[in-house]
């Protein structure tokens, strides 16, 4: 880039509105895929597009996953992966059900 002008194809995805993906942190991708390969095979891969599911169980695990983190333990017993990576996945599949109407929002 010279000066300060703007690379057209830049301003051409701001205008149509893209999603900024350039900007995601991809530092946990390897994690997460680790803990969601797990699941899909205790539970079948995109098991929440098939069955409801409820968000209090998420938040259960998110909130176990989160205490065990901040009590010192990096690192998930079961699946030797972080448990900052088991949270992404659990919040990554509450968001995909929710926008495959499968997620259950019994919030209180």
């Amino acid at each position: 880039m010279t000066g300060n002008k703007e690379n057209p194809k830049l301003i051409q995805a701001r205008k149509l509105g893209k999603d900024p993906l350039e900007l995601l942190v991809t530092a946990g991708w390897a994690d997460e895929a680790k803990v969601m390969a797990l699941g899909a095979s205790k539970y079948g891969p995109y098991n929440w597009r098939e069955d409801h599911i409820r968000a209090s169980t998420y938040k259960g695990a998110i909130l176990r996953h989160l205490r065990a983190y901040f009590d010192g333990e990096d690192l998930d017993p079961e699946s030797g992966v972080s448990h900052l990576a088991h949270i992404r996945a659990c919040c990554a599949i509450m968001q995909d059900a929710a926008k495959h109407n499968t997620l259950i929002d019994d919030r209180i």
